[in-house]
């Protein structure tokens, strides 16, 4: 079976090429997950970090920043639906149908 280092994941994923991936949930403020998630189409978001943004009335509000260095996590947009969804890089499985090691 063909495997991929994570390094190399997080490599293709920062190219922002469509990839296929497969990986554990996890909710540490919850405590639940240990679902297999696997979507066939998706791509790393590319808003990655805290930024301001003014509106249409002139307020200007502050997202939280969301860590992604620190907590070793990513934001996918999963197609066709355009969904997005956090995944941590360590419970990655699967990516373009390589075992991650």
């Amino acid at each position: 079976m063909d495997t991929i280092t994570l390094k190399e994941v997080i490599e293709r994923m920062d190219k922002g090429e469509i990839f296929s991936i497969a990986f554990i949930s996890f909710n540490k403020r919850e405590n639940t997950g240990g679902e297999w998630i696997a979507f066939e189409q998706a791509y790393k978001s590319k808003f990655q970090t805290a930024t301001s943004h003014t509106n249409t009335t002139s307020q200007t509000t502050i997202r939280k920043d969301p860590k992604h260095f620190d907590n070793s996590t990513r934001n996918l947009v999963v197609l066709p639906e355009g969904n997005i969804m956090k995944v941590h890089l360590r419970l990655i499985r699967r990516f373009n149908s390589k075992v991650v090691l």
